[in-house]
């Protein structure tokens, strides 16, 4: 049994060596779909990975080889798609059929019984509540053919190496998977820090020069407006609303800093969910009809979440303002329900606009950052925080050229009193 026990061991440390040294130069983040380059490095980091694992097989076994190598295969296909497992799932293919011997044929149909499985099923694996669950069936069907395939064909296997060898795939695969979804939440906590420092460096300057430059603005906004309808001067008269409109353009930006810093408890109260977006869409259709974008909200269902009204209507404003932004030419914002838990309900808002890049995708948010010629990149960064005081979650999914995919979270009115608590302390 040391025999089967000693490699085995050595192939579940590999398989999480290259876990973390994949997280290490690509950090993994929930939602942000990788780039086609990004997915051909996942495949090829994964299938170096797998190979390590084919130089440390089981020897005791004749001339067949048992080792983890399907491991990383499934856990690539399951997480970066249908790619990255093709390319992986073909480097192994590859090195077990150089190796030869009398099972190679074998050795190749479990390494594409291991795609196929993971590949079928990535679509149900992808839905976040049912992760675990689905990662359980997959690993159940997988191993019912694995076992059946080499039952049929390998008569020499002993009962301690089903036992050794399947606990050891279980124990790799699972194990790997835990790992992975730790590394996404410790991701997300870090890029949390970082924004919480940027947000705080706005905030100190924000409050030094905020009510300095106000007053001076607003004096002259007041002489330009009065000077603009009582002078004779033509070029005066013809440039005075563009003034007037700058200085309002300076005074929005220094009112998202205001609002970005203030520190305001939201008042959080139940309120229909679809009620809310009826406004939101009343409100913005107007604009999107002046972009020829259409704004439609599918049924949403009967509701309530726990949330300030107001500054709820405030972001969601922005975010489908953006996504009309987004849009060259005619379009269309789709808002509809996206899922729903015993404690939150999501919402989704797409677009079929030009979409960012996986590099924009992580700067999103962030003070200064924005694709607009004339943005500050504030409005999304004072959105963040307002669904952050709500105790909601926002998050983007993107592909270039593609559109958007903004996901909003929000608590159901049945939290409302735990929610209220954790606001004020």
């Amino acid at each position: 049994m040391q025999a089967f026990i000693e490699p085995l061991f050595v192939n579940i440390a590999i398989v999480f060596s290259f876990t973390h040294l994949l997280n290490m130069f690509f950090p993994l983040h929930p939602g942000v779909i990788p780039s086609l380059k990004n997915k051909v490095i996942f495949g090829v980091i994964s299938g170096i990975g797998a190979l390590v694992c084919m130089m440390f097989p089981i020897e005791t076994l004749k001339d067949s080889f048992f080792d983890l190598r399907n491991v990383p295969i499934m856990i690539v296909t399951l997480y970066a798609g249908w790619l990255p497992g093709a390319i992986c799932s073909l480097f192994v293919i590859v090195a077990r059929s150089g190796m030869g011997g009398d099972f190679a044929w074998l050795g190749v149909v479990l390494t594409l019984l291991a795609y196929v499985v993971a590949l079928i099923y990535q679509g149900f694996f992808d839905e976040d509540k049912r992760r675990w669950v689905s990662a359980i069936y997959i690993a159940v069907i997988y191993t019912l053919f694995y076992i059946l395939f080499i039952h049929s064909y390998l008569e020499f296997l002993t009962i301690d190496f089903y036992l050794v060898y399947f606990s050891s795939f279980l124990i790799a695969f699972f194990s790997c998977i835990f790992l992975i979804e730790r590394l996404v939440k410790i991701n997300m906590q870090l890029k949390e820090t970082v924004y919480l420092d940027k947000l705080a460096v706005a905030g100190q300057m924000a409050a030094a020069i905020a009510h300095e430059v106000r007053n001076p603005m607003t004096t002259i906004r007041g002489m330009i407006q009065f000077l603009g309808s009582t002078t004779s001067d033509e070029k005066l008269k013809e440039h005075s609303p563009l003034l007037i409109e700058e200085l309002d353009r300076t005074n929005k930006i220094i009112t998202d800093y205001l609002s970005m810093v203030k520190p305001d408890i939201p008042k959080l109260e139940s309120i229909d969910v679809e009620t809310i977006l009826i406004d939101v869409v009343s409100i913005t259709a107007p604009y999107g009809s002046i972009h020829n974008v259409e704004v439609s909200l599918r049924e949403i269902g009967s509701y309530l979440i726990c949330t300030d009204e107001p500054k709820l209507k405030q972001g969601l404003i922005n975010i489908i303002k953006n996504g009309i932004e987004a849009i060259d030419h005619a379009g269309t914002i789709n808002i509809y329900k996206y899922k729903v838990t015993k404690k939150y309900i999501t919402i989704a808002i797409e677009d079929n606009g030009k979409g960012m890049t996986e590099k924009e995708l992580e700067q999103i948010g962030l003070p200064f950052y924005t694709t607009k010629a004339k943005g500050t990149g504030l409005g999304m960064m004072v959105t963040f925080k307002l669904i952050k005081d709500m105790s909601g979650k926002l998050r983007y999914e993107s592909e270039l050229n593609e559109g958007t995919r903004v996901l909003l979270t929000l608590p159901l009115s049945t939290n409302s009193d735990q929610l209220q608590k954790e606001v004020v302390m």
